[in-house]
């Protein structure tokens, strides 16, 4: 029985590998370290956005709409000058030419800026692939495999591509040949000392980890996008405000490109330093204190990928901005829990109003008894006083009688 769970075990594990392989290439694409195909064209995702037709349209409508908002707030800045005279007239003119042909060199920054940023994200990747080519899944399946055995090694194999059967190898079995007694020990690995455990912790964290950061990554696309859409309108507000709404649209901005280097130096950093992990051993704790070992430290480096976000916001942008939008599992998370709690509360309280309407409808039946039987009693008891009345009188009838006789 338990050879039938570690195939079981095995076969979910898998499963989990292969669809953590492709949670990779999506992260790669989303992130913009590989292209995508459109119409057969190999092409980034953001520059293809940016570039597309009828963005650009968009674009150059909301720049003639900026236009008019850069002389609406020019006239607005001029008249309240006029009010508290602090600014000069020829600055106010100066930042309403400043804010048109600032449009335009934004524009010419923008598209730099993200052509040069997936050039060295991309850079990036390729640099972390230098004596490194271990895919995700073989490297989270050697940390757990325990021993490798019959000369077989995680570097000679895909594990993916690879079967149950021909990993674990074939058992040993009695009863017509169907119940298993112990494994035979001809696979890939050895079976008895696999990590069963720490193998579905360490897959489903990883797996919910990755899925957190590529909601992020989503996210972060149609934020670039949005951004470069209003950036004329930031813009247009530099005679009123000195450029104070810019500069929070350019943190801003800075904050979503830099995002996805959070997220693609971390998870590299996580496969690099998996290998190294799953060859310590703490002494003096035993096979079950190891295997906990190795799942605290893998569980940790899963939660550094969603975390490198945070991390490069905090040090290059506004990590203010990433809380208020990148948050959305948490608030799901926390959100399921207090309507979890609402549920049980709502519950408790039901259950709790039809225990007080029970106890209110046994007491009411319970007195209702308890005046039934007091009547019946009370009843009783006038029945023996008037029997008892009677017979004092018969009584007292009978020696009257006897005393006249007398």
């Amino acid at each position: 029985m338990l050879i039938f769970f570690q195939e079981l075990i095995m076969l979910l594990f898998l499963w989990f590998l292969r669809l953590i392989d492709g949670i990779m290439e999506i992260f790669s694409a989303i992130a913009g370290i590989t292209d995508v195909t459109v119409s057969g064209q190999k092409v980034n995702i953001i520059e293809y956005l940016v570039g597309d037709a009828t963005v650009g349209i968009i674009f150059w409508c909301v720049f003639i709409l900026a236009v008019g908002l850069t002389c609406i707030f020019g006239i607005v800045a001029l008249v309240k000058n006029m009010i508290a005279n602090n600014r000069n007239v020829s600055s106010i003119i100066g930042k309403v030419g400043l804010s048109l042909l600032g449009t335009m060199a934004m524009l010419v920054v923008v598209i730099l800026g993200i052509l040069i940023a997936n050039s060295i994200l991309t850079l990036v990747a390729e640099i972390f692939q230098i004596g490194n080519t271990t895919k995700l899944s073989n490297a989270l399946f050697n940390a757990c495999a325990g021993e490798w055995i019959n000369g077989y090694s995680m570097s000679e194999v895909d594990i993916t591509s690879c079967s149950v059967s021909k990993i674990m190898g074939d058992y040993n079995a009695t009863v017509f040949g169907i119940w298993p007694t112990s494994w035979k020990c001809n696979g890939m690995i050895n079976p008895n000392s696999f990590l069963y455990l720490p193998s579905m912790i360490a897959s489903i964290a990883l797996m919910i980890a990755m899925v957190v950061a590529i909601i992020n990554l989503a996210k972060r696309i149609y934020e670039i996008v949005l951004m470069y859409i209003v950036m004329p309108v930031s813009m247009a507000t530099l005679p009123l405000d000195d450029g104070a709404r810019f500069k929070v649209w350019r943190e801003t901005f800075i904050t979503k490109i830099i995002l996805a280097y959070g997220t693609v130096f971390s998870v590299n950093i996580f496969v690099l330093l998996l290998p190294l992990l799953s060859k310590m051993h703490v002494d003096g704790v035993g096979s079950f204190g190891n295997s906990m070992f190795l799942i605290f430290m893998i569980i940790g480096g899963a939660m550094v990928i969603p975390a490198g976000q945070n991390l490069f916001a905090r040090l290059f942008g506004q990590a203010d901005d990433m809380h208020a939008g990148g948050s959305f599992l948490h608030s799901a998370f926390y959100g399921g829990r207090i309507a979890g709690a609402m549920t049980f509360g709502a519950a408790f309280k039901l259950i709790r109003g039809a225990t007080h309407i029970g106890k209110g409808i046994s007491g009411k039946i319970k007195a209702s008894k308890d005046k039934k039987g007091n009547d019946e009693t009370d009843k009783f008891s006038e029945d023996k006083d008037s029997g008892n009345s009677n017979t004092s009188g018969e009584q007292s009838d009978g020696g009257n009688e006897n005393e006249n006789n007398s």
